[in-house]
């Protein structure tokens, strides 16, 4: 749970999830939105929410 401080956790996971409802994830989007995330946030949750997601598009790249 993001304390709301900063805009891209607070945001950005919020619109992950959302991509990640998609059929098909946006590969470039999300990888986007990660790195903004890891690179703006305050703190260590922030900065590490999106790596699930990049290991799964590093791992599993056919089954996203």
């Amino acid at each position: 749970e993001s304390c709301g401080q900063c805009t891209p956790c607070r945001v950005g996971c919020e619109k992950a999830v959302k991509l990640m409802q998609a059929d098909h994830w946006d590969q470039p989007l999300l990888e986007e939105l990660c790195q903004a995330m890891g690179d703006a946030s305050i703190c260590g949750l922030g900065q590490a929410a999106p790596n699930p997601i990049r290991l799964t598009i590093k791992h599993f790249p056919d089954e996203v």
